[in-house]
């Protein structure tokens, strides 16, 4: 089954938002951050520079144990332990072997963390024949499991799971069956997955978006479950028990940042924790689906100018995130959209500065692991009757996969700002010291090389032998 995307809302030859500014746009979507600039880009630094750089001590010295003193030395950061990543939907999935290649290159020079796609509808629409095998019959934008993890394997990143339970994604099989029935199907799922990737991915997003199940219109009894997630937990527990289980919301940061411990995913997430589920993750979206329903160009502007503001908000944003991380649980932005407003290259740099903002608030905090960017090609985004993702134009690539200014930014962000690469000298101890990115490093200098971590909750001092 092949099903193609449909574009985002146009006029032929018009700007669909030329009634509004793009100073009024910068106005709405950053006003908040540049009201109070300089107090968040303190907090951000400061953050940055606490919780995500390290000190390390180096002695170099020889095969006779003799310091290598006075010496220059090269230190390049090659790996992040933060995870930065997208979802790798469109592996293989374009028409044009060259775009194929393309986005191949694209995403491992991008990230380092790729979402695979597992939800059940596309994964075995035909019972008892699951498309696991890189080789099986295509879906569109659902590449086969096997194929996205041998990407993963050979290019150096790590895969994730999405999702072992999202009950809106079911096989037509599985529909109407009772909940007995059910629960063995969803059973067996987890058996063949666990057989086949425990010990290869990054972490198992185990159940998705329980608060916007009242709108499914599609579903199983599990969905209605009062201990739905006590259930899924404790089953995928039983068949992955040494894995990273994650719970997954749809709901933004900013809205747990205004609603705080009332919010429905903090005492969700309460409740499961005092039941004593085994939760070693707590995940939530950020899609900012500005435009995402509009039929006309009307109401597009409309949406453009009647957002959430409190998205945009850095406030709320790190409210937020100190909210939930009072669990003592680590946190993940498991699927993030940021708009691109317009067609102009000054639309291209709000989406790319919203961008800027949004990462560095999120890598400034200690509590969060890893950040997922969701649709990184315009034109290709999930599309029903009424919802067509790719209004919003959030890809960081255009539809020929050609950079968006956003792209750069966030290559730049990790390559470069979030960086450490050095040149040093020895002391007459052969020893050298820094603070730098944590990370895997490579040394080298005119006599050898060496490679050595610098990591969080470590002792990062080594004594390093080289070769003269």
């Amino acid at each position: 089954m092949v099903v193609r995307p449909r574009g985002h809302l146009r006029v032929k030859g018009k700007d669909r938002t030329a009634m509004i500014t793009i100073e009024e746009k910068r106005a709405l979507y950053l006003g908040a951050y540049e009201k109070n600039k300089v107090e968040v880009d303190c907090v951000i630094d400061e953050g940055i520079e606490k919780h995500r750089k390290g000190y390390c001590k180096l002695r170099l010295f020889d095969k006779m144990g003799n310091p290598i003193a006075n010496r220059s030395v090269t230190i390049r950061q090659k790996t992040h332990d933060f995870k930065y990543g997208a979802n790798i939907f469109m592996l293989d999935e374009f028409e044009d072997e060259q775009d194929n290649a393309a986005y191949r290159t694209f995403f491992k020079e991008h990230f380092n963390l790729a979402t695979v796609p597992f939800y059940w509808d596309a994964l075995e629409p035909v019972e008892g024949k699951p498309r696991y095998d890189k080789n099986s019959e295509k879906i569109y934008r659902r590449p086969a499991p096997d194929l996205c993890v041998a990407y993963c394997e050979e290019n150096g990143l790590l895969p994730k799971l999405h999702c072992l339970v999202y009950d809106k994604f079911i096989p037509a099989w599985l529909a109407g069956l009772p909940l007995d029935e059910v629960k063995k199907k969803y059973e067996e799922r987890f058996r063949q997955i666990a057989e086949r990737y425990a010990g290869r991915m990054y972490e198992f997003e185990v159940i998705n978006e329980l608060l916007y199940e009242c709108y499914w219109d599609v579903k199983t009894p599990l969905s209605e479950m009062r201990d739905i997630i006590e259930w899924s937990f404790a089953t995928a527990r039983k068949y992955l028990p040494n894995e990273v289980l994650v719970i997954n919301e749809g709901t933004p940061v900013s809205g747990i940042g205004v609603s705080d411990y009332r919010h429905p995913y903090f005492m969700m997430i309460e409740n499961a924790l005092q039941k004593g589920v085994a939760i070693n993750k707590i995940g939530l979206q950020n899609h900012m689906f500005t435009g995402v329903s509009s039929k006309t160009e009307e109401a597009y502007e409309y949406a453009v100018r009647h957002f959430d503001t409190q998205m945009c908000d850095p406030a709320s944003i790190r409210k937020g995130l100190d909210v939930l991380s009072e669990f003592g649980l680590p946190l993940e932005i498991t699927e993030v959209t940021i708009p691109t407003l317009g067609d102009t290259e000054e639309d291209e740099q709000l989406q790319a500065d919203m961008l800027k903002l949004w990462y560095s608030l999120w890598f400034s905090h200690p509590a969060v692991e890893s950040v997922v960017y969701w649709n990184t090609v315009d034109g290709y985004a999930y599309v029903n009757e009424t919802w067509n993702e790719n209004n919003c134009r959030g890809g960081l690539l255009h539809k020929d996969l050609t950079p968006k200014k956003s792209a750069n930014m966030l290559k730049k962000l990790f390559h470069e700002v979030w960086h450490t690469d050095l040149e040093l000298t020895t002391d007459k101890d052969g020893c050298v010291e820094f603070c730098g990115f944590y990370g895997d490093y490579a040394l080298s200098t005119d006599c050898g090389a060496a490679v050595f971590g610098v990591h969080k909750f470590q002792n990062n001092d080594y004594d390093l032998e080289l070769s003269l």
